[in-house]
């Protein structure tokens, strides 16, 4: 579409009011479905005063499967966008047929937001969908918590698991860690990580899915 060209189907747009859902399914079936093409860096060039859309809709909640973004939320690209507007409002076998046309994207970002895809499926409105995606929101929450509550408490236990060894023992598991604290955190064992951890050369990281990731610190100025 031309800027200032008139659109009667819904347009995923940042600007939307509201989320797709179902409900947007009898509009989508007699004037269609768009997006804006837009890298997500150049959001201010784009003229949305000059868009002509009265139906603009925003996304629910969604993992990115493409290779530039590849398991963020929120940051699909044109074509999971628009696939996920036909999954979401009853069509899946178009969102499949969207995505089909890339090998990256054949199952994989269905594959990602099956559980949540089907969540919002089953909402009959977008105050649905967005309860869904505040529940699911919440969930990761509390499993993202939990998973970093452990890994305190599995520090705490090796802190008291050394202190009760003996000396020498102390020691070698100190020259170890120093050795550990340049290495692969994906070299480094359980054990040692959550060492690393309680000495602040490590820190863990946990995304809202509830993905634990450990970085090297950064060195107090």
């Amino acid at each position: 579409l031309r800027l200032n060209q008139g659109f009667r189907g819904i347009v995923l747009s940042p600007v939307g009011t509201g989320v797709v859902s179902r409900a947007d399914a009898a509009l989508v079936r007699q004037h269609g479905a768009a997006m804006i093409d837009c890298s997500w860096a150049r959001l201010d060039d784009v003229p949305f005063a000059r868009i002509r859309a009265t139906h603009n809709r925003l996304l629910p909640y969604l993992v990115a499967a493409n290779p530039v973004n590849y398991g963020r939320p929120w940051r699909l690209n044109c074509a999971e966008a628009l696939a996920a507007a036909f999954f979401i409002v009853g069509w899946p076998e178009i969102g499949d047929a969207i995505m089909a046309n890339f090998k990256w994207g054949h199952h994989a970002f269905r594959e990602l937001n099956a559980a949540l895809l089907d969540k919002y499926a089953r909402c009959e409105s977008a105050d649905g969908v967005l309860q869904a995606q505040n529940d699911w929101i919440a969930m990761a929450d509390r499993e993202a918590m939990a998973r970093e509550q452990q890994l305190a408490d599995y520090a705490q236990i090796n802190a008291g698991s050394d202190s009760g060894s003996g000396s020498d023992s102390g020691s070698d598991s100190d020259a170890g860690s120093e050795s550990d604290a340049g290495s692969d955190p994906g070299q480094i064992s359980e054990r040692r990580m959550a060492r690393l951890v309680r000495q602040g050369r490590y820190r863990a990281v946990t995304d809202r899915l509830g993905n634990v990731t450990y970085v090297k610190a950064e060195p107090a100025p």
